[in-house]
């Protein structure tokens, strides 16, 4: 079996720590919400696998080999050459945050098959984890969202779902029946305060969690800049965020989903899984990039974090 099974798009980056201009060096990496988590659960020891489409091109290879070398299968994503790997540029904007540009548009990450979908299942995973980017990509990712859902349904396999609503790729009025359709179909929700309206038309917080939950969904995860709850049906916990000096926020909340769902699979409680999660994030706001900072399973148990900036 495979701990966690997940798919999306997955682009190239590049990032100017000083002035774009003449001569001005970008830093290259690579990023995507659903890689984000798979990587930050690799690197604690968990198995994980990424499904999608790149490029047969420099970043489409980056991709690859990097995921292979953070230990997260990819046996059911496939290099195309009939699209390039999308681009994401991105500039320092200050108090660390990134001023971004995407490059996305005829993308290879919009393409993703219901045979690859099928196939991802083969992986036995015991966690599907979803964002609600994925479906605003097109038609075709949309409809292999909704295939993965339904597949889990029928196999029993409990989905994580997070919100990751993107106001530049689609308008809310599109987004909200769509992304309520997946949060039907998930074990648990994270989402933001406006996020959870999104899904639900409720504007208190506590009011879509309980529609949510109505909705048969048994974890609700809601997250501001300071503090993370989970609700369930029978009880609710809260835990505060950890402070650390912001380098870069750009892949805290993949990490902190990352750091939950490793403690969910442990068999951590409430309160353990959120501090885990909370510590992941501090460790992704730490470094610039998406997923470099994430901890190590070793680094994970000596970590003492103080001071600065909370961050989740």
């Amino acid at each position: 079996m495979t701990d966690l099974v997940t798919f999306g798009e997955s682009m190239g980056a590049l990032t100017f720590t000083e002035s774009p201009q003449i001569g001005a060096r970008p830093r290259a990496s690579f990023g995507g919400a659903e890689t984000n988590v798979a990587i930050g659960m690799a690197r604690l020891g968990h198995s994980t696998a990424w499904v999608g489409s790149v490029g047969k091109d420099l970043f489409g290879y980056m991709i690859m080999r990097t995921l292979r070398g953070e230990g997260v299968r990819w046996d059911h994503a496939r290099q195309i050459t009939t699209a390039p790997t999308g681009v994401l540029v991105s500039r320092h904007a200050g108090l660390g945050t990134f001023a971004v540009d995407y490059h996305r548009k005829f993308s290879a990450g919009r393409l993703i098959t219901p045979d690859q979908i099928r196939a991802m299942f083969e992986l036995e995973p015991k966690i599907v984890h979803l964002t609600g980017i994925t479906p605003a990509l097109g038609e075709e990712a949309r409809a292999a969202t909704m295939l993965a859902v339904e597949l889990a349904g029928e196999r029993g396999v409990p989905v994580s779902f997070d919100v990751n609503f993107r106001s530049r790729l689609w308008e809310a009025a599109d987004a909200a029946p769509v992304l309520a359709r997946i949060a039907r179909g998930a074990h648990v929700v994270f989402g933001g305060t406006e996020e959870l309206e999104l899904l639900t038309g409720e504007s208190e917080v506590a009011a879509a969690t309980q529609r949510l939950l109505d909705w048969g969904v048994a974890e609700v995860v809601w997250k501001d800049s300071t503090t993370a709850r989970v609700t369930t049906p029978t009880e609710s916990v809260e835990r505060p965020g950890r402070r650390v000096t912001v380098v870069d926020t750009i892949g805290a909340g993949d990490a902190f989903v990352a750091g939950y769902l490793s403690g969910w699979l442990e068999g951590l409680s409430f309160a353990e899984r959120l501090d885990r999660g909370h510590l992941l994030g501090a460790f992704a706001v730490g470094t610039i990039g998406d997923w470099e900072g994430g901890p190590t399973r070793e680094e994970l148990t000596i970590a003492e974090i103080s001071g600065g900036e909370v961050a989740r």
